[in-house]
């Protein structure tokens, strides 16, 4: 059961002062007309509490800077200001001193006001798959708002959030049943799981065509052998391929030797080339020379000057073949161009004799050298006939073997693989079967759980039946027939019909909805499950009962249940412009209207603009 639950004052803090209204009663009476301020002062002591879907008016929005409610519980006297431009509420516990500051719309985390004032209800904030418990779904509980009294039976709260809200608010939500209900569907989860692993593993086997365990035996002794066998090949190819390679390697080192001693030789006939080069050069000067001295030493036998022959000149004394004139060192030059001719022969031969020997040198070198390269590329086919011979097809003998040895190895893998899956596919049916028995466990305990539920919950809604028919016959015995709570729903239903289905015009769906107020009060006063606080306010509830005399009937009606309902251990605040016919005990009446508002320093929307 909820605990206590009262509003005592309401003020609005405008042009720096506070105002407002005193509503510390039992059962608190606002008889207000149009233009008073009943509905702006009930949705701003809500919006106070960290509500979020109550709609302030223009005079709160535009003239008032915070609100202020005082409210009391069984942890004592609170107070909670609402900041309107920082949308923060303030709590105070004037009794223990304590003080929680929180925002009206959280983020990253943070604790809401709407959470901390539902606490103080003795109503527990959840967040759920299901649905949300917030202060905005338990307000269409407490308080019945003028636009929604003659329409909708929870507003404009989402289906799944309410039905959560109807549950947790009316001790109907079984904790137990839902642990139970998750525990079963994980349960049935993970055994169609298990099911579903089974049958891959079969469908897998079924594919190399469900070998049974001999079968697997004989395929992994095959190949193990295969295995060792081609593991023996391979030590065998490679200790006779390690014995011809010490042969190849001694191969490889005399053609290296060889490609050295053509290297060398061919050094040797580049030199002898390069020598004979300079001999060849001697040579031509040589020759030059003797051409040159042949010349010198050849007779002229025509005159330079005019060209015509000279022999048949004579003279006396050695003369001039050219100017005739007597020349006394002729004899001795021409004995010294003799002498000269001599020498340039035999500079001449010398030289020839010299490169003719060259030539010679440098013929044995190039014969040299092509020997070596012979010799080279003997040794080199030797190593390359022998690699081909001896190493390569071991070679290739070796890499057959290690590819048949890899092949078998796989297959020796895999046969144990298949042998493993033999064993995993018993356990999976083991653990297949052990999860499909704990999942048929885990659903019989949630039907039997759900079975107890629901027996709990058609007795609530017995119980709420029979309180919201005391309330709501009464208020129109002629229209009203039966009233009772839906189990499934927790919503009323008047004649068998819902409140969708009910005429509007006749007043009924007005009347539905206060008596639902009033009997969610009730149960909160009767029944011990029942989280609701022990208050209800209701603004403005007999705006759809119409007008004339059938109105004025059905409103005294209603009032006259409600003032039957009032009690000292409960709060009913209710807000309409009639009076009230009967005077219950704790009844406290206010008249208000356009001249004496509910909120007094509020400044008139004239002056606003």
């Amino acid at each position: 059961m909820a605990g206590k639950f009262a509003f005592l004052k309401e003020e609005f803090l405008i042009d720096g002062k506070w105002g407002g209204i005193d509503l510390d009663a039992s059962m608190r009476h606002l008889q207000a007309g149009i233009g008073s301020g009943g509905s702006t002062i009930s949705e701003a002591a809500f919006a106070a509490l960290g509500a979020t879907s109550v709609i302030l008016t223009p005079v709160i929005a535009e003239q008032c800077d915070a609100i202020r409610v005082e409210f009391e519980t069984e942890e004592g006297l609170w107070t909670a200001t609402l900041e309107l431009a920082a949308q923060q509420v303030a709590f105070l516990n004037k009794s223990t001193g304590e003080v929680e500051e929180l925002p009206v719309r959280p983020e990253a985390g943070e604790r809401a006001a709407g959470c901390f004032s539902l606490a103080r209800m003795g109503i527990p904030a959840m967040e759920t798959p299901r649905g949300n418990v917030t202060i905005d779904t338990v307000l269409v509980l407490v308080y019945l708002q003028q636009h929604h009294a003659g329409r909708d039976t929870f507003g404009s709260v989402s289906v799944a959030d309410m039905n959560l809200t109807l549950e947790v608010c009316f001790g109907v939500l079984s904790e137990e049943t839902a642990r139970l209900k998750a525990q079963a569907r994980a349960a049935r989860s993970r055994a169609t799981r298990d099911a579903t692993a089974v049958r891959k593993a079969v469908e897998q086997r079924q594919k190399y065509g469900l070998p049974t365990s001999f079968d697997l035996d004989m395929e992994q002794e095959r190949y193990a052998k295969a295995v060792d066998e081609h593991a023996a090949e391979l030590l065998r190819l490679a200790q006779e391929i390690e014995q011809h390679q010490g042969v190849l390697t001694g191969r490889d080192a005399e053609a290296a030797r060889g490609l050295q001693a053509v290297s060398s030789a061919a050094t040797a006939a580049d030199r002898a080339h390069q020598a004979l080069a300079s001999m060849y050069e001697r040579r031509g000067l040589a020759r030059q020379r003797l051409a040159a001295a042949e010349e010198a030493a050849r007779p002229r036998t025509h005159c330079p000057e005019c060209a015509q022959s000279l022999e048949a000149r004579s003279g006396e004394g050695p003369l001039c073949p050219v100017c005739r004139q007597p020349d006394p060192g002729l004899p001795a030059r021409q004995a010294q161009r003799a002498q000269e001719l001599a020498r340039a022969g035999e500079a001449a031969l010398a030289a020839d004799a010299e490169l003719r020997d060259a030539q010679r040198i440098a013929h044995k070198a190039v014969d040299a050298r092509r020997k070596t390269e012979q010799d080279a590329q003997r040794m080199a086919g030797r190593a390359a006939a022998y690699r081909a011979e001896e190493i390569a097809p071991r070679e290739a003998a070796r890499a057959r073997a290690r590819a048949a040895e890899s092949d078998a190895r796989a297959r020796l893998e895999a046969v144990k693989a298949r042998r493993q899956e033999l064993a995993q596919i018993a356990e999976l049916e083991k653990n297949a079967a052990a999860s499909s028995l704990r999942a048929d466990d885990a659903e019989k305990a949630w039907t039997a759980a759900e079975g107890d539920a629901q027996e709990h919950r058609q007795q609530t809604a017995k119980q709420l039946s029979q309180i919201f028919a005391d309330i709501a016959i009464p208020m129109a015995p002629d229209k009203i027939r039966n009233a009772v709570i839906d189990p499934k729903t927790l919503a009323p239903k008047i004649n068998n019909r819902s409140l969708k289905q009910l005429a509007r015009s006749a007043g009924l769906v007005s009347i539905a909805h206060t008596a639902y107020h009033l009997m969610a009060l009730e149960a909160a006063r009767s029944m011990p499950l029942v989280l609701l606080p022990r208050c209800q306010w209701l603004d403005a509830p007999l705006d759809g009962l119409g007008g004339g005399p059938e109105g004025e009937r059905l409103a005294n009606a209603v009032l006259t249940v409600c003032a039957e309902i009032a009690g000292a251990d409960a709060q009913l605040i209710l807000t309409t412009p009639q009076a009230l016919p009967a005077r219950p005990q704790g009844l406290r009446t206010t008249k208000h209207d356009s001249t004496k508002p509910l909120i007094p320093h509020a400044r008139p929307e004239s002056d606003e603009r």
